[in-house]
């Protein structure tokens, strides 16, 4: 059986949008990797209260604690209230202060316009890259790993 050029192009078509379709799912919409400590804990933030865990996600230091800690709050939101959430949602961001440990490590106090409850996250250069240190929000420890 001969193939014809047409049917040629559209195999190597398919294969090219498999291949997009493959590469553009492994981040969510509107991720980009942040430029610095204060980009990575806005982002962050952002995207718990607007409930995009996926793109959160990201953000979170791979390590098992972290990333475990994150699965437990993720539950624990989803059961919140949908008022609650849509709340969250439309809230701002309002850094308190930015308290740079050193050239890798910074604390951000930071509270959101509906709660308007004061929380340290620990932001640290991992790898080249910018990433929230989870577990921090709840143990307050800060010793830099």
């Amino acid at each position: 059986m001969k193939t014809t050029p047409l049917a040629k192009m559209k195999s190597k078509l398919s294969i090219l949008l498999f291949l997009t379709a493959l590469f553009s799912c492994s981040q969510p919409e509107g991720f980009k990797e942040p430029e610095d400590s204060i980009d990575a804990g806005r982002e962050f933030v952002r995207a718990v209260l607007d409930g995009d865990y996926e793109k959160a996600d990201l953000y979170i230091i791979e390590n098992e604690e972290d990333k475990a800690l994150f699965e437990r709050y993720k539950k624990y939101t989803k059961k919140q209230p949908r008022e609650e959430k849509l709340q969250l949602k439309s809230s701002s961001i309002i850094i308190n202060k930015v308290e740079k440990l050193n050239d890798s490590t910074s604390i951000i106090n930071f509270s959101n316009s509906y709660s308007m409850k004061p929380m340290d996250l620990k932001v640290m250069l991992n790898n080249k890259k910018w990433r929230v240190d989870f577990s921090y929000t709840f143990s307050g420890n800060t010793s830099i790993k």
